[in-house]
C-alpha cells in the first residue's frame, strides 16, 4: 500500500537507512559536511541559483522564506485553507512575527482582484502588506494547481 496522506508517514528504506548510515559527514556549521555542500550545489544548479540552503523541515523551509521576505510586524495575504495557516502551530506569529490575512479561494486559488483589493494602503494603523502567499499545489484544495496566467 502507498500511504499519500502526507509526507510526515513517510518511512525510510532499508536502503535508504544504510545510504544515511553510510554517509560522509562533518561539522556543517563550520561548512565541513561534503553531502550536505554537494546536496546544496547541487539544489543551486537545478534552480539556476548562486547558492541554497538545506533545512531540515518544511516548517523550517517555510519560516527561513518568510523571514527573508518579510519584517516583524508585516502582514502577509495567504488562502485561509493553506498549509502554513493552518498546519505549522502557529509559527507565522511566533516565529515569524507576522500577521496573516486569509482569503477565501477556490480550491485554495486566490482571485487576483480580490488579492489586490486585501492590500492595505498606507495608515500608521496598519501593519505593512510584504508578502503574498501562494501555496502550489495546494493541500486543502485537493492538490489544485496554480494556472500560471493568475500568477502573472
Amino acid at each position: 500500500m502507498v500511504d499519500l496522506r502526507s509526507d510526515t508517514v513517510t518511512k525510510p528504506t532499508p536502503e535508504m537507512r544504510r545510504a544515511m548510515a553510510e554517509a560522509e559527514v562533518g561539522d556543517d556549521v563550520f561548512m565541513e559536511d561534503p553531502t550536505v555542500a554537494r546536496l546544496e550545489a547541487l539544489a543551486a544548479e537545478r534552480l539556476g541559483k548562486e547558492a541554497a540552503l538545506f533545512v531540515t523541515s518544511g516548517t523550517q523551509g517555510n519560516q527561513v522564506s518568510l523571514m527573508a521576505h518579510t519584517q516583524r510586524g508585516d502582514e502577509i495575504i495567504l488562502d485561509e485553507n493553506c498549509h502554513i495557516f493552518n498546519y505549522e502551530v502557529a509559527a507565522l506569529a511566533v516565529l515569524s512575527a507576522v500577521q496573516a490575512r486569509g482569503l477565501r479561494g477556490r480550491r485554495g486559488i486566490l482571485d487576483p482582484t480580490e488579492v489586490r483589493e486585501a492590500i492595505r494602503p498606507p495608515n500608521i494603523h496598519h501593519p505593512r502588506n510584504s508578502l503574498i502567499c501562494v501555496e502550489s499545489t495546494h493541500n486543502r484544495g485537493g492538490g489544485s494547481i496554480y494556472p500560471i496566467e493568475t500568477l502573472r
